[in-house]
């Protein structure tokens, strides 16, 4: 009877892996180190607390491993995974941050099974709709809300529900259809990646000729929400000369992020 654990090259291999294991925890301390020194450079910079996140930095990061893991046999899901629960460790070492959604969303698993794949065991509070899940973001900054993109957010983020607050990322992170199901709002100034796009409310359609063509519209009761390809500013073309013209569109930009992940 062949006993494996007398097997001199099973051994070796096995002792490869343990190796190969304390190399990784050596790597993820250096890690955890480095997001030490960033707090500190952070709270010597100093100004309003916001929350730690930072989605173009993180897409940032996927895009690049994604690339790389493409070419080491290695499933695009499975390096996500690994790479969500390294980022909000980190993320959670800098300052403790709580996810902020209505009981609705929470009823739905496709859904708490996206917040937890993404956000791992960060805290989660529910609220009994929008308005009141927005209100938490808009007294604690460093915490987010999470909403379904065709819920009953859009009318309290008009009314101002969520202060300054603003989309700044989306779910799922790697792209399963045109519209993304989740959208993260929260008080975290987003950078261009290069692949984002930016969120538009409207009370009607954009006009036929407008550029660019929305990647994605959808209507969610009396407002159209349209997701345009790139990053754009309220303040410049070709978003300025669209609320200028069309006044009767009650046009809000609504957020800015980074474009779902392609595999």
């Amino acid at each position: 009877m062949n006993n494996n654990n007398q097997n001199p090259a099973l051994e070796a291999l096995r002792q490869e892996l343990d190796a190969i294991d304390g190399k990784l925890l050596d790597l993820l301390g250096k890690r955890f180190s480095v997001t030490e020194q960033v707090k500190a450079l952070k709270h010597v910079k100093g100004g309003p607390v916001q929350s730690p996140l930072r989605p173009s930095r993180e897409t940032q990061i996927l895009r690049r491993l994604l690339s790389e893991a493409a070419f080491k046999d290695l499933d695009p899901a499975f390096v996500v995974r690994i790479w969500r629960a390294i980022l909000t460790e980190s993320s959670q070492r800098q300052s403790t941050t709580t996810i902020h959604i209505t009981k609705k969303l929470s009823s739905a698993i496709g859904n708490r099974l996206r917040i937890r794949d993404h956000f791992g065991p960060m805290a989660v509070e529910e609220w009994k709709d929008e308005a009141q899940a927005l209100m938490q973001v808009n007294t604690s900054p460093r915490d987010l809300c999470i909403v379904e993109t065709e819920g009953n957010w859009i009318g309290p983020m008009i009314e101002g529900k969520s202060g300054q607050a603003r989309v700044i990322a989306s779910l799922p992170v790697i792209r399963e259809g045109e519209v993304p199901k989740l959208l993260i709002i929260g008080h975290v100034t987003t950078e261009p990646t290069g692949q984002d796009e930016t969120l538009l409310i409207t009370q009607g359609n954009l006009p036929r000729d407008f550029a660019p063509q929305p990647a994605w519209q959808v209507k969610v009761g009396p407002f159209r929400l349209s997701g345009l390809p790139g990053y754009f500013s309220e303040h410049e073309s070709p978003i300025v000369g669209l609320s200028r013209s069309n006044i009767s569109l009650g046009l809000m930009l609504a957020g800015r992020y980074p474009s779902a992940i392609e595999v």
